[in-house]
């Protein structure tokens, strides 16, 4: 059984990593879920549905709100802010946390999960964009796992695994599908 905590939970990533755990249920459970703090409705439907012990919340106000909001439906802790986020981070029963935050919010729980010996599933490109230079020799030190979760990081590293085909590999060619880039001209690029 996989336990896993996921950060960024009301989010793109975070939905269909909950689809994934709701489909395998028998192999995963959810331990703890975080969110900004923007989409409150849906992180009350999900600590419904998953139960996970712990809720953490960055927006502080938002946190207040929601522990009002599932008052006695549901007796999950919730924690607040960027210490929150690292409580949720080190559980000591989880296994692996997902960190799909947008921007620069995931790097100090993802450092403090790696420190905590747990396995990173990284949605989050920002994390190792600014601190890549941390993360990974980190990761590297602890003997963690950063499996990338975003569909085209984790294309070419299913096709990097590959022994022949890595042999192969001349160059690899990145998209911009979607994100700061979508809209660029080939001359803008």
């Amino acid at each position: 059984m996989k336990r896993i905590a996921v950060l960024g939970s009301t989010g793109s990533i975070g939905t269909q990593t909950l689809s994934v755990i709701a489909d395998n249920a028998s192999d995963m459970k959810v331990t703890a879920l975080a969110a900004a703090g923007n989409r409150l409705d849906l992180l009350k439907e999900q600590v419904l549905r998953f139960q996970p012990e712990i809720v953490g919340i960055y927006d502080e106000n938002a946190a207040k709100a929601f522990k009002t909001q599932i008052s006695g439906i549901s007796d999950c802790n919730v924690v607040a802010g960027m210490d929150g986020l690292v409580e949720i981070a080190v559980l000591p029963h989880t296994d692996v946390v997902v960190t799909a935050f947008v921007g620069m919010m995931g790097i100090r729980p993802t450092v403090a999960a790696i420190r905590a010996h747990k396995d990173i599933a990284l949605a989050n490109k920002e994390t190792l964009v600014t601190a890549g230079h941390i993360i990974m020799p980190l990761a590297l030190k602890e003997g963690i796992s950063i499996l990338p979760v975003d569909s085209e990081h984790s294309a070419i590293f299913q096709y990097l695994r590959k022994e022949p085909a890595r042999d192969q590999l001349r160059r690899i060619l990145l998209t911009a599908s979607g994100g700061p880039f979508r809209t660029y001209t080939a001359e803008q690029m």
